[in-house]
């Protein structure tokens, strides 16, 4: 099909939306036509007629609606593949027509498609950012209560050597039902649940409760649950607790030296090992908080300083992947999900899924400005740290990434990476405590891969 046969018009309907009317000449939906029965008569079999010499007038009689929606398919892919090429135009989303335009012989064929493409912008002022180094941290200290975790993690929980009431600290096994203006509820329902005391993990108010009952103990109480709770079913709500004690443990905390070590498996014969170990990994993991910090500040600035509207599609997609991964943490730390109104989750995320969107387009923009790109020895080093991250081998990181087209996602985290981490060199970082402004509470940092 000519090209410049097609006639094409682009009208704005905002920034990021364009709708395009496209118009394919009456003699050209002719040709395309005849060669769809062409094709037709090659295959058709109709009883009287030798294949391939079934009469046009026949063809038409019994299957001119299947023709007409084959050549009315046709002359939209293709059509709007030229038109779209000739207009220059990358649509994020495209809205195409309830149904399809006819196929009318002598007639012009005419349709039009709404889209959405990313907004045109420049970015500017990205070097020479003034960026806020976050503050040393005394790394004995985070050193010593590192061990510490470690050690809590690794305690043995015990029997009490003697019958007691709960004191803080204890863990519970309890079971209990929670009640809302009377009626019991589905997602405040639990048995044989471990529960550390004081702890703050399930309820502050609810553990408090819990202290001075014994085990085989009943009791009822009432808690006003927060506005942050874990599980949004329960959050802001007055609950009343039905609870019933089991029984009490202790935790029995092994001592810090090379026995404690050793039993921790890899490498580790002393205490000496094992302090060097959690050393260099704290100072790896303050190097990445520093970096994810510097990055949200640097991205804070951009965003900022670059007003342009980010096309709705791609937020929403952004939104209900979010959402996914929310969707997956809840189940995961065994939530009831019945109830769970995803619209209105999907709502609460929108300001982060649209931070995250414009943010990528900002850096896919200036990486064209820049010629930032990936080679195939990036992309490589890239399969290789996602193998690390996850304990498999990079062949089987290769394949997953094959099978599930995921190469064009890994470039573009590359790519992104690449970009910030430009911005960061071109920048100036100060200590904190230079500017007088308090540091900025952590946003959320570019994912990687």
């Amino acid at each position: 099909m000519p090209e410049s046969a097609v006639k094409v018009d682009v009208e704005d309907l905002s920034a990021v939306r364009r709708k395009l009317s496209i118009e394919v000449p009456a003699a050209e939906v002719a040709q395309e036509v005849d060669r769809a029965y062409r094709k037709l008569g090659k295959q058709a079999k109709v009883k009287g007629f030798r294949p391939g010499k079934v009469p046009r007038a026949v063809l038409e009689l019994y299957y001119h609606k299947q023709v007409e929606q084959e050549v009315s398919e046709d002359l939209m892919r293709r059509s709007l593949a030229d038109a779209l090429k000739e207009k220059s135009l990358e649509p994020v989303s495209l809205n195409w027509p309830d149904t399809l335009p006819p196929v009318v012989a002598g007639e012009d064929f005419r349709f039009s498609v709404e889209m959405e493409v990313p907004p045109e912008f420049t970015v500017e002022n990205y070097q020479g950012l003034t960026l806020e180094a976050p503050p040393e941290e005394d790394l004995d200290a985070l050193l010593e209560t590192r061990l510490k975790e470690i050690r809590e993690n690794n305690a043995i929980l015990q029997p009490l050597p003697e019958t007691r009431a709960i004191e803080n600290g204890d863990y519970v096994a309890l079971d209990y039902q929670g009640y809302f203006a009377g009626k019991a509820l589905a997602e405040a329902k639990q048995e044989n649940m471990l529960l550390e005391v004081g702890a703050g993990r399930f309820s502050a108010d609810f553990e408090k409760n819990l202290l001075g009952l014994a085990p085989e103990e009943e009791t009822r109480f009432t808690v006003d649950l927060p506005q942050d709770y874990f599980n949004p079913l329960l959050a802001g709500k007055t609950v009343d607790f039905e609870v019933k004690i089991h029984g009490i443990k202790e935790k029995k905390v092994p001592e810090a030296d090379d026995t404690f070590a050793q039993s921790l498996g890899g490498d580790f014969q002393t205490m000496a090992d094992l302090r060097e170990a959690v050393r260099e990994d704290i100072i790896k993991g303050k190097e990445r908080e520093r970096q994810g910090r510097l990055e949200n500040q640097a991205l804070d600035q951009l965003l900022a300083a670059h007003a342009f509207e980010a096309p709705p599609s791609m937020i929403r997609q952004e939104q209900e992947g979010m959402l996914r991964e929310q969707w997956q943490r809840l189940a995961q730390h065994g939530m009831n999900l019945e109830g769970l109104d995803p619209e209105k989750m999907l709502e609460s995320l929108k300001p982060a899924a649209e931070r995250r969107v414009r943010s990528n387009l900002i850096l896919e923009r200036l990486a064209a400005q820049e010629k930032i790109t990936v080679d195939e020895a990036e992309v490589e080093e890239g399969l290789q740290r996602v193998a690390a991250s996850t304990g498999r081998e990079v062949e089987q990181v290769r394949q997953l990434y094959q099978e599930r087209e995921l190469f064009g996602i890994l470039r573009r985290q590359l790519r992104d990476e690449k970009t910030i981490k430009f911005v960061l060199e071109h920048a100036k970082i100060v200590p904190a405590k230079e500017t007088g402004v308090p540091e900025a509470p952590e946003t959320e940092a570019q994912e990687k891969v």
